[in-house]
């Protein structure tokens, strides 16, 4: 395979993207250097305070144009959202990207399934997602526009194959979002668009939790490989950019055709 292209360090520059999930080592890190190498200036959001921390002053020492600025945050507390966007536009200035990347999941069958299981996995995956674009949405729209990028994946059209039906359930809530906020955000030049995906290499879920799951999802590929989490991140960054300044409302796939299959 080919490498990415080198990232314009001015495209983004004056522009303040935020990332959930964007402390682990998966996609919502690689999504939060890729912006950052774009000339965003990026806000680093997790749950997890040390690793927040840790992966800011990482992107810090890489020594590039654009701020960093590392909040905690648990997106199923709304409290927490209303002072993460405080802060932000004091520090920053107001959200003009915002990637809603932060993912919960339980695996097992639905009859098994326990309420409070349900709940957090609908909390993390649609109800923080819909409040954090209903607090952005409010400073984009001041400041001229902006753009949501949500992170979903292929699971709402196969039902989840199997042990995840409750967050292909939550997915396909996101995935109706994107659509919503595409058509209210229109008018004030705010643009949402979908990134969907099946197994993603350099996450936490492929590489350390179900590695066994890697051979069936390569030889269902045409391509016969799994994409990186850089490769997300190009299409985020795309998705963000100027570059695709009529797309929204759409669902772009990066499966290496393995949706073709289902």
């Amino acid at each position: 395979m080919t490498s990415l292209p080198e990232a314009n360090p001015h495209e983004f520059a004056g522009r303040v993207a935020l990332v959930t999930g964007a402390a682990g080592q998966g996609i919502g890190h690689a999504v939060a250097r890729r912006l950052l190498q774009g000339g965003a200036d990026v806000v680093i959001t997790d749950v997890h305070g040390g690793r927040v921390k840790k992966v800011s002053e990482e992107l810090k020492g890489l020594n590039l144009d654009g701020q960093v600025l590392g909040l905690v945050l648990d997106v199923t507390q709304f409290a927490e959202a209303d002072g993460v966007a405080h802060e932000v536009q004091r520090q920053l200035g107001p959200v003009r990207i915002l990637v809603n990347n932060a993912a919960y999941n339980v695996m097992a069958p639905i009859w098994e399934y326990r309420p409070e299981d349900w709940a957090r996995v609908m909390d993390t995956n649609i109800n923080g997602p819909w409040y954090l674009s209903k607090l952005f949405m409010t400073q984009m729209r001041e400041a001229g526009g902006g753009a949501i990028v949500n992170v979903s994946t292929i699971a709402p059209d196969v039902g989840g194959l199997g042990l995840e039906g409750p967050y292909a359930v939550s997915k396909g809530g996101l995935n109706t979002l994107t659509r919503s906020c595409a058509h209210e955000g229109g008018p004030f030049n705010i643009r949402a668009n979908t990134v969907t995906m099946g197994l993603v290499r350099g996450t936490r879920f492929t590489d350390v939790l179900h590695p066994e799951m890697v051979p069936a999802a390569v030889e269902a590929s045409p391509l016969k490989a799994l994409p990186e989490a850089s490769d997300i991140a190009e299409a985020v960054a795309f998705l963000a950019s100027d570059r695709a300044r009529f797309i929204t409302g759409e669902t772009i796939n990066i499966s290496a055709g393995e949706h073709m299959r289902y």
